[in-house]
């Protein structure tokens, strides 16, 4: 009968400890990125810029995450972007790569998400803030090969 106590109360406790760490929260750091592709000569670019089915990606060209791949930050086309002014802009603390890269690599090994991203693009006369998200790390899929038999009759 005592065991059974024990392993109630042992067992009460891991459950409050549970419950206490998943409600306390992470607080997030807003890290502005000045992306400027077109003040950058083409051959020295480290971003490509993809767009799919409503979705645009930020593709950081560094081979840093997690099975040599890309970092990738995504966002959905017309949400979460709205346009400053240049004075605007000159107020906001941005960030160098080397950082941004260090905030995603320290991401993929703790899978804490510490941090809500902004990046900001020339527009025009203004500029456009754009809240992105980074992809987690996925392993790529091994290549399929297929053999053909050939039947001798």
């Amino acid at each position: 009968m005592k065991y059974i106590i024990i392993f109630l109360l042992g067992f009460v406790c891991l459950t409050i400890q549970k419950v206490k760490a998943q409600s306390e929260k992470v607080k997030k750091d807003t890290v502005y990125y000045h992306l400027d592709t077109t003040a950058i000569p083409i051959k020295d670019r480290m971003f490509a810029i993809d767009e799919e089915a409503g979705t645009v990606s930020y593709v950081l060209l560094c081979k840093c995450y997690p099975w040599e791949t890309d970092l990738r930050f995504f966002y959905t086309k017309g949400k979460n972007t709205k346009s400053i002014s240049k004075e605007e802009f000159s107020k906001i603390k941005t960030i160098s790569i080397t950082q941004l890269i260090e905030i995603a690599v320290k991401y993929a090994k703790d899978r804490i998400d510490r941090h809500t991203f902004f990046f900001i693009l020339p527009n025009g006369k203004n500029m456009k803030v754009t809240k992105a998200y980074l992809s987690d790390p996925r392993k790529p899929r091994a290549p399929t090969i297929t053999v053909e038999t050939v039947n001798p009759n």
